[in-house]
């Protein structure tokens, strides 16, 4: 029997980035990548799924903007984790992967694609929450070792 896959944290960095940081009312417009995407342990040839609800496994982004602005998100997947020398790890993301929040509710998300553009309208208190799931498929003969990717989210003002 092969050992598991140790993937102690798979997206090792959610970074968040902020366009036309003035534009909208003086209120700067900001994303903070508030937790790690975490497979954890994997096992070679099993695939796991982590649900945009899942509160310790979900990747999750705080935005902060201008109350009742538009803003428009967009997250930047890699296809990959990537391991020892030349390892790589398959990402998928699903159209049901992204959700968005105007509390820190994560049950009560609006489901969105990740890997398309989505407009919201910032809330009375111009905080919205992402929250994003994804899969992993490991290989049979999968190297074992940690994996990590970067994620980035963009947010910006739509002026509108």
């Amino acid at each position: 029997m092969k050992p598991p896959l140790r993937v102690l944290v798979c997206v090792g960095v959610l970074t968040g980035l902020a366009a036309g940081r003035l534009a909208a009312q003086g209120r700067p417009l900001s994303a903070v990548g508030q937790q790690d995407l975490n497979f954890g342990t994997l096992i070679p040839g099993v695939p796991v799924t982590i649900s945009r609800f899942d509160p310790a496994s979900a990747g999750q982004f705080e935005i902060r903007g201008a109350r009742a602005a538009e803003v428009q998100i967009n997250l930047t997947l890699p296809a990959y984790l990537t391991g020892g020398p030349g390892a790589l790890l398959p990402l998928e993301f699903a159209s049901v992967d992204g959700g968005i929040a105007t509390d820190r509710t994560v049950g009560g998300t609006q489901s969105f694609d990740p890997r398309l553009p989505v407009t919201v309208i910032l809330p009375g208190n111009g905080k919205a929450y992402v929250y994003l799931g994804g899969t992993v498929r490991p290989a049979t003969d999968q190297a074992i070792g940690p994996y990590a990717a970067t994620i980035t989210l963009t947010v910006s003002y739509t002026g509108n």
